[in-house]
């Protein structure tokens, strides 16, 4: 007697797959998209690292191997202190081996950057001298986990893109670097000059993008905007405001364009707050995440955290 039983598709996505040439490439595929769908909640369902901000990670699935996430502003409204935040989330929270370079800061200020933010200390107590008894008992619980961090900060006074490849392929090889994090694409110098300074930026951008697929990591860089977002009314960053560098916009992954009414407007209702305009997304929606400012630490974080 024949069988005329069939199956339930939905039990098993891989069972229908033929041996043709992207047989292997799908059946990776849907296994990762069954154990993201298995595992206990959405929120903990990341492909890539995450940055520490929920709803951000909840829209981009975290920081993909491979890709290239450039985060933009207008000076003194927070990409370095973002950049900051996503490596401390990594290497700190996440023990996840991370690598970061500075080309805009000494590697003293760069590491207050971070314990003043674990510590939750005001970062000019710091600089200033002007630490509480408050402040040295925070720094001194923190100073333990931020000291056994695989944080490898890197702050060379100039930095060549052929050397920047050297070394995150000998961060990886050596290290199992997972992550790496460049402040300042425009302070890279590329493989060949230019007359042109948007064809320099541009390569440099292209180099980074490739350095992340090759070595299967995430790559997280910042950028200036120009002026035009502050000779608009509302000032807000848009995708055309990316300095030196259209290229930017084709080559990354994701592009994170940084917002503060209080960088303008002390006495605005929204002091206190940041949207995070994901303005380029090439796996999903374009959105404007809210989080809170503490400028005082030197961190965003999750509005529910504050």
């Amino acid at each position: 007697m024949t069988d005329t039983t069939t199956e339930d598709p939905a039990a098993d996505p891989t069972g229908g797959i033929s041996n043709g040439p992207l047989s292997a490439l799908l059946g990776n595929l849907l296994d990762d998209v069954v154990n993201i769908v298995e595992k206990p909640t959405t929120r903990t369902a990341l492909r890539g690292l995450p940055t520490g901000f929920r709803d951000l990670d909840l829209v981009t699935g975290g920081l993909t191997p491979g890709s290239l996430t450039v985060i933009a502003s207008r000076p003194q409204v927070g990409r370095t202190t973002l950049l900051t935040d996503i490596c401390r989330n990594t290497a700190i929270k996440n023990s996840t081996p991370a690598a970061v370079y500075s080309l805009e800061e000494s590697g003293e200020l760069f590491l207050m950057r971070i314990l003043a933010a674990e510590a939750r200390v005001a970062r000019h107590h710091i600089i200033c001298g002007h630490m509480t008894d408050e402040d040295w008992t925070r720094v001194a619980r923190r100073v333990p986990d931020v000291s056994a961090a695989p944080l490898h900060v890197k702050t060379p006074g100039r930095l060549t893109m052929a050397a920047l490849e050297a070394e995150a392929r000998e961060l990886v090889e050596e290290h199992g670097v997972e992550l790496l994090a460049v402040d300042g694409i425009q302070d890279i110098r590329p493989a060949k000059r230019s007359d042109l300074r948007e064809r320099e930026v541009g390569d440099v951008v292209r180099d980074l993008k490739t350095l992340a697929r090759e070595l299967n990591i995430p790559v997280v860089a910042t950028s200036h905007l120009n002026r035009n977002p502050e000779q608009r009314y509302d000032r807000l960053p848009k995708l055309d405001d990316l300095r030196e560098s259209g290229a930017i916009t084709f080559a990354a992954d994701t592009i994170l364009l940084l917002h503060r009414e209080d960088a303008y407007d002390l006495d605005t209702p929204r002091a206190g707050e940041a949207d995070f305009y994901v303005a380029k997304h090439r796996q999903g929606p374009t959105c404007v995440i809210t989080t809170a400012f503490q400028g005082h630490y030197g961190r965003f974080v999750d509005m529910t955290q504050t």
